[in-house]
């Protein structure tokens, strides 16, 4: 669940698109070998809300270190109560949404063995069983496949943090809902966490075939693509089939309510599931899903580097925002923010929900880094894209009600503010709350890239982008090979000089002016970063000067004989991430009574706040 409704609050407290050019050619690409892929027969009770399932999994070791063992992950178990660690850390109102105890969640393992009818002992590794560990009769080798049969239930919880019922149980949206293998690692042993509160995902690549039985009549969604019509049977129930390659989890969707909106995206079969009285939502949906496809494919690559045919788009219904805003691969929900009420078409959230939750197709899905060890490398880069593909289709704006434009990156610089000493690259528990965790992993990172993305240049830092998003299609990548990435494509140095200043370390930056007289100027630098910058200083009578603000001195004069109009540091806004964009600037004005000189400095200080010097960030 993300944090956009939180963000969006506090901006209110604090009170012509270009066109998209056609989808670049997808590049060769070999599709990853299968390490994990899941062979899943699952059936939903509405009455009770319970999975009852069968699974035949095959785990393939890719490492050069035998594994002796096998730990899953039981996410569910981390709502049975509100004592557990998920729910310690989180609270039951989590995100604007409240956890109902009465309506519990929980899974467990029923039965495992091997596939020579070997049985395997289950025992936990956490308190709160959301991590379960097996020993195996012999490890498995180098190269070697563990093929394993188990049988597990699960209670969904009423719809909480991603996942659960809704409507009477007449919606499901299953998330995290079937056991789930951690990644082996070789020599590092299996990586696998307690299920944490701000913490998300980490998962091999597969193959997923799964067979789903509801009632008849329902509808459904899923990762992948659907093997065709249901299947009936004689007790009043259908089998839906689906089958997702080249993924790391699955994840479905169903309710007898739905309707579908359905469209082809340059090759791409977009589908939105919506109930009948949000189809006006629901076309919203559709039209940010296809322009931010457009986007995406054209500056970073292809949607699923050409190996995903489909594209399911949730809907969530009223009363079920604790399932919206998640992403799962070839498959997204959207309507945390809309709390049940659509919202009019000045406020932009769901066109940035929807946004953000398509970005994670890239940067998640196919490029799957640790959510749980290093969140910022998903949640950072989709922000980062995010308000790209924002400033291109809605002018920047999250807000443009009355003509006013609040936009995306001002509503980042917001919450940059409240907590701009955070450290960015920790695992997603480190973080002291929800605050810490949603400055470091989404704002203070989309606020760097797009600094480094002005000061290198938009093609620049595309050329970038697309070297990372394809050298490291289907694999695991971490905080370091970015690094390299980066180092590569724009410099060892402005690699260097992004990662120490902006992901390891806790300071900042900020240019303001000092002191300003008749005639001379005093401007400082603080914070123990440092990048030059312009500044245009305007004297009576005389050309418009531009200097270079260098960091060999963290105190420049500027004197001279005329009088001083005005000053302004960083006039195109090179640095979004410096801290108060308010102090860069100052105007003489013809004497002006004491409380108007007032009221002028307070509007100038509220156009730089918000607007960055007049124009929308």
């Amino acid at each position: 669940m993300k944090r956009y409704l939180f963000l969006f609050l506090a901006a209110l407290l604090c009170l012509g698109p270009a066109q998209a050019g056609r989808a670049q050619p997808a590049p060769a690409v070999t599709p990853p070998p299968e390490v994990a892929s899941y062979s899943i027969e699952v059936r939903y009770d509405p009455e009770t809300h319970q999975l009852a399932g069968e699974q035949t999994i095959r785990y393939t070791n890719r490492t050069d270190t035998p594994f002796p063992d096998l730990v899953f992950h039981l996410y569910l178990n981390a709502f049975r109560s509100e004592e557990t660690l998920w729910m310690r850390e989180a609270g039951p109102d989590h995100r604007g949404f409240t956890f109902n105890p009465e309506h519990n969640g929980w899974s467990r393992i029923e039965s495992l063995t091997l596939a020579d009818g070997t049985a395997l002992t289950v025992a936990a590794v956490d308190t709160d069983e959301t991590l379960v560990r097996a020993e195996l009769p012999r490890p498995i080798a180098p190269g070697k496949t563990v093929t394993l049969q188990l049988v597990f239930s699960a209670q969904l919880p009423e719809v909480f943090a991603r996942t659960g019922w809704a409507d009477d149980g007449d919606f499901v949206m299953a998330g995290q809902w079937f056991p789930k293998l951690g990644v082996w690692e070789g020599a590092d042993g299996w990586n696998a966490h307690p299920f944490h509160a701000n913490s998300e995902f980490y998962a091999d690549f597969g193959t997923y075939e799964v067979a789903i039985t509801l009632p008849e009549g329902w509808i459904t969604g899923a990762s992948g693509v659907s093997l065709g019509e249901p299947e009936r049977n004689d007790y009043g129930m259908e089998t839906h089939r689906y089958r997702a390659e080249h993924v790391i989890d699955f994840a479905w969707t169903a309710s007898p309510h739905y309707r579908a909106l359905t469209r082809n995206v340059d090759g791409v079969t977009v589908h939105v599931l919506h109930y009948p009285e949000m189809r006006g939502t629901a076309q919203r949906i559709q039209r940010a899903t296809a322009d931010g496809l457009r986007l995406y494919a054209e500056w970073y690559g292809p949607y699923g580097m050409g190996l995903y045919p489909h594209l399911t788009v949730v809907s969530i219904p009223p009363g079920a925002g604790g399932a919206g805003g998640m992403e799962y691969p070839t498959l997204f929900t959207v309507g945390a923010m809309e709390m049940g009420v659509p919202l009019p078409a000045c406020i932009k959230l769901l066109e940035i929900e929807t946004i953000h939750e398509l970005g994670h197709q890239w940067f998640q899905s196919v490029v799957a880094s640790n959510e749980a060890e290093e969140p910022w490398l998903d949640e950072g880069f989709t922000d980062y894209i995010t308000t790209r593909a924002m400033e291109v289709l809605h002018n920047g704006a999250m807000s443009d009600c009355g003509g006013w434009n609040f936009s995306y990156l001002a509503n980042h610089r917001l919450s940059y503010l409240m907590q701009p000493d955070v450290v960015v690259a920790r695992p997603a528990w480190e973080y002291a709350g929800l605050m810490d965790y949603a400055v470091a992993t989404y704002s203070k990172p989309a606020l760097a890239l797009t600094t480094l993305e002005r000061i290198v240049g938009e093609e620049a830092m595309l050329g970038f982008m697309r070297a990372y998003y394809e050298r490291y299609a289907f694999a695991h990548p971490s905080t370091q090979d970015v690094w390299d990435v980066m180092a590569e494509t724009l410099g060892q140095e402005m690699a260097d000089w992004f990662f120490e200043s902006w992901i390891l370390g806790s300071d900042g930056m900020d240019w303001y002016i000092l002191d300003m007289g008749e005639t001379h100027v005093i401007i400082q630098q603080r914070g123990g970063v440092c990048t030059p910058a312009t500044v245009h200083v305007q004297r009576r009578g005389t050309a418009l000067e531009e200097k270079v603000l260098s960091c060999d001195s963290l105190v420049t004069s500027l004197s001279g004989v005329e009088r001083l109009i005005s000053v302004e540091i960083d006039p195109d806004q090179t640095l979004p991430i410096d801290w108060d964009l308010a102090n860069n600037g100052q105007r003489h004005t013809p004497d002006p009574a004491p409380l108007l000189g007032l009221a002028v400095r307070m509007i100038l200080f509220l156009q730089d706040l918000f607007l960055g010097g007049g124009a929308a960030w």
